[in-house]
């Protein structure tokens, strides 16, 4: 099957429903919308033609030659579809160097600007394009390792160099895009690439130079092509957000990036995964360029090999192109993993603008502050509810107080493997000095982040991370993965309470005899019990046996009745057992000398 390992991809749906957004028909019109600039902010070009190609063996009649024509590379005679293509013979021969062809016409509207310094008919536009992607090559492939382009042989200009081919695309508001070649099938595959013809200021207004376009757009799309060789099939988070972070590691005085920090800012319950194929214009789309962060704290923390490793093991994941698992594999073979990297990635955003944090990005501080939730939190006012869905995470701002310390107490459902952290600054937003108590929590449940001496930080922030990509499996209907950890819900608030839960009383006493085979067990505690532990309070009968029982919390939640479920039996032992890890409210655990007694019955 084709679509065994494409979760990135809009897969094929039933014949009986070629409405949807999924369906091959919708895949062929959202391509002609990006190639004609008409599909928003939140899908490129690169996107829309490589979800095409891959539903191409499911479009048929005119709608296949309409997609197979906008496929086509643009040069002309082969009939492309709508503006694709050059409509005069293109310059001969294409000026090629060492690693690339750059093709480009003469006249009509694609032509760049004619000037040639050497009077050769190579204009200067077209030398400097060259000499930009041989630079960006030196970088991509020869500093940093990545593998070139999977080579495509004869196409094109010379042997198994990488075809770029300059047109008017600003025009339709592009800035250029990579595609792959017709007839291919496999996770490695060969592309071009097509450049605007002269990046002028009407087109693109926030740039000086013509240059500054130009550099990022060819470091952008020459990784997407790079991207193509190792696994054409991966996430599109994942192509964008390390194509995003290469346009700054190749030409990192640009700063394109910073275009998308302010909206990934203010997103941080978004999913880092989250791209919505069905509805391309939708604004959260744009997060996925903003989630070169990601990237950008991996490069920091863990190194640039790291994200290359990532995608040198895409197509080798189980299951295969999940970018959550490529990010495992490769921060597993470096001690870590992709659960313990994102949540130190989230409590480090909390402050992410000071050069002393544990972000630690020297263009932070020209990042706004991330975005945080309306409730604030203190030592006795309350506390906060919500839901979290997979790789997301949100921030509180938490009072400063006089306490000796403070906690932040946060709970997610059993099995959501998450986070708690509480991170406090000392001294300016951009230099301050941070510190965070992070507190992990694989397997779900409540857990407890604590500060010492809260007063002396000028911003204390609570943090609370649901970082579970578990997946069940592919949805053909949804165009995404079945994350099953999403909506989760979680409660969090902030204490100054750490004394010990002490047990201050039973009913019976330990060693009462003659006791009612109707009676209750109840126990008093010195603090709410928190509701986890009512399980793991047991009565044990005769030879060992548990019995069972309706166990209860009173209104104040310090008074825990069990009920038996029947009556117990006459003249026997029972024995009542407080396991372990009975915390109350704040987090604080059972301190008790004796944690089973026994009892017997009349």
């Amino acid at each position: 099957m084709f679509r065994r390992v494409l979760f990135t991809l809009l897969c094929a749906l039933a014949a009986a429903a070629p409405a949807s957004a999924s369906s091959p028909h919708a895949v062929l019109k959202k391509a002609e919308a990006a190639m004609q600039g008409h599909a928003g902010r939140g899908v490129e070009p690169t996107v829309a033609l490589r979800d095409l190609a891959a539903r191409l063996p499911d479009l048929h009649g005119s709608d296949r030659e309409r997609a197979r024509r906008m496929l086509l590379r643009p040069v002309p005679g082969q009939e492309q579809y709508g503006e694709t293509a050059y409509t005069v013979a293109e310059h001969d021969p294409p000026l090629c160097s060492v690693h690339f062809c750059i093709h480009w016409v003469d006249s009509t509207a694609d032509a760049p600007p004619l000037a040639s310094t050497l009077g050769d008919g190579v204009p200067d536009y077209i030398r400097t394009m060259d000499a930009v992607f041989e630079h960006v090559y030196q970088v991509e492939n020869v500093q940093l390792g990545w593998r070139p382009p999977k080579p495509d042989g004869t196409k094109g200009g010379d042997l198994n160099k990488v075809d770029v081919y300059v047109q008017d695309v600003g025009a339709r508001g592009l800035f250029g895009y990579a595609a792959a070649d017709l007839g291919q099938h496999g996770h490695s595959q060969t592309a071009y690439l097509v450049m605007d013809n002269d990046y002028k200021d009407a087109q693109f207004p926030r740039y000086s130079s013509y240059l500054e376009p130009m550099r990022v757009t060819a470091a952008h799309e020459y990784n997407h092509a790079i991207q193509f060789g190792y696994d054409f099939f991966q996430d599109t988070w994942f192509l964008e957000a390390t194509a995003v972070w290469m346009e700054d590691r190749v030409y990192d005085g640009v700063n394109d990036y910073l275009s998308y920090v302010d909206r990934w800012s203010r997103m941080p319950g978004v999913p880092l995964t989250r791209f919505d194929a069905l509805h391309d214009t939708d604004p959260l789309n744009m997060k996925v360029y903003g989630d070169a962060v990601w990237n950008r704290w991996l490069d920091l923390h863990f190194g640039q090999q790291l994200i290359r490793s990532a995608w040198e093991r895409s197509d080798g994941t189980s299951p295969p192109s999940f970018a959550p698992g490529a990010y495992d594999a490769a921060l597993r073979a470096r001690g870590s993993s992709f659960f313990d990297a994102f949540t130190s990635f989230a409590a480090a955003t909390a402050e992410w603008r000071s050069s002393a944090g544990p972000f630690g990005d020297r263009d932070g501080n020209r990042w706004p502050d991330m975005g945080r939730g309306s409730t604030r939190l203190a030592p006795g006012a309350g506390g906060v509810s919500g839901r979290l869905d997979h790789a997301s995470y949100q921030l509180f701002d938490v009072t400063p107080t006089h306490d000796r310390r403070i906690k932040l107490v946060a709970s997610l459902p059993e099995g959501t493997a998450g986070a708690v952290a509480l991170v406090g600054r000392v001294g300016s937003a951009t230099s301050g000095q941070v510190q965070v108590a992070l507190t992990r929590l694989p397997h779900g449940g409540a857990g407890t982040a604590t500060l010492t001496d809260p007063s002396r930080f000028s911003r204390i922030t609570a943090v609370v991370v649901n970082a579970d990509a578990s997946q069940d499996g592919y949805s053909e209907s949804a165009v995404d993965w079945k994350f099953t950890r999403n909506r989760q819900l979680f409660h969090a608030h902030v204490s100054n309470r750490f004394a010990p839960l002490r047990l201050r009383g039973s009913d019976p006493r330990p060693g009462a005899t003659r006791v009612s085979r109707t009676a209750r067990i109840v126990l008093r505690f010195s603090a709410a019990l928190r509701m986890v532990s009512l399980a793991r309070i047991h009565l044990v009968g005769p030879h060992g046996t548990s019995v069972p029982v309706r166990v209860t919390r009173g209104r104040r939640g310090r008074r825990v009745t069990l009920v038996p479920e029947r009556p117990l039996a006459g003249g026997r032992v029972y024995r009542v057992k407080l396991g372990r890890r009975i915390v109350d409210v704040d987090g604080n655990a059972l301190r008790a000398k004796r944690r089973a007694w026994d009892f017997a019955t009349r």
